[in-house]
């Protein structure tokens, strides 16, 4: 007997090969439906950058390097979001799994205001301070990369509070088991990037358009638009678990949701923004040689 007829001999008497299919049919009806649209959610998260600087490519290799310097920092401070929504989507899956319906409610809404309101603080504060920080990340650059890196990081900073809410509202509907929504409203925000940041920069129908600053802007119009539809879909209960009113906003903040949504998001984020962080440091390090 061959090693190959033994080895299939033995496997055969293994507790997994008896149990192999039901690992199978686990796998492609409940592992791959949830896997593959967050997967696809990721990237166009990530794509959204990158897009505006494909767009600006044929301004010159200067519009490309300074949306390239701004969005390297932009990362930063989106992997920080992505972070946090996980926070929601544990303790949203965790309340639905306890048939607790009104406090995945709550955890969602509460992140949504919690982080709003930090991304507006966090706009506010790197609007403030962009010269300083285009001059520590852009290194050597020429003058005109770090104008336009320090135009294009002023105008994206406001879309910080539409990509919270992006954000944290996806992590609330994969809590709640629906990940294509989600994958819906972020890759419909790359197709709005395309499309409004293309008019912005190079006008359509007479139009000379806007230059270099119509990048940021149409990302920015994009990010609130994907954020609007978030809110309508929490609105309307599409998922009927995560039904939230407008005016549900406005309530106190119960900070025992909170601690619970931030006990898991806050390390998640710090290991997220160590890691982008450290691509960006790489990235300075490498522009001063």
């Amino acid at each position: 007997m061959n090693l190959h007829a033994v080895l299939r001999q033995r496997v055969a008497k293994t507790r997994w090969y008896a149990k192999r299919k039901s690992y199978r049919v686990l796998f492609w009806r409940e592992i791959t439906p949830l896997a593959v649209p967050i997967f696809m959610e990721n990237a166009c998260v990530l794509l959204m950058g990158v897009l505006s600087t494909f767009l600006v490519s044929w301004i010159g290799k200067e519009a490309m390097a300074g949306v390239g310097l701004a969005d390297s920092f932009n990362m930063v401070i989106i992997s920080f979001f992505a972070a946090v929504d996980l926070g929601t989507t544990v303790v949203v899956a965790f309340s639905l799994g306890t048939r607790d319906r009104r406090k995945a409610r709550a955890a969602a809404r509460q992140s949504l205001v919690l982080m709003t309101v930090v991304a507006l603080l966090l706009a506010a504060g790197i609007h403030l301070a962009g010269e300083q920080i285009i001059d520590v990340i852009a290194g050597d650059a020429t003058s005109e990369v770090k104008g336009l890196a320090l135009s294009y990081l002023q105008t994206t900073v406001w879309s910080y509070p539409a990509a919270a809410i992006a954000l944290i509202g996806s992590g609330a509907l994969r809590g709640a088991g629906n990940t294509k929504i989600p994958l819906l409203v972020n890759g419909g925000m790359n197709i709005l990037n395309i499309m409004i940041s293309s008019v912005l920069i190079y006008g359509a129908l007479g139009w000379h358009g806007l230059g270099f600053i119509g990048a940021g802007l149409g990302l920015t119009i994009s990010r609130y638009i994907g954020a609007a539809c978030i809110i309508y879909v929490l609105l309307k209960g599409f998922n009927p678990a995560l039904r939230i009113s407008i005016k549900s906003y406005f309530k106190p903040l119960k900070l025992n949701i909170l601690w619970e949504v931030l006990g898991i998001g806050i390390p998640a984020s710090i290991e997220s923004v160590l890691f982008t962080g450290g691509k960006l440091l790489t990235q300075m390090f490498v522009g001063r040689y």
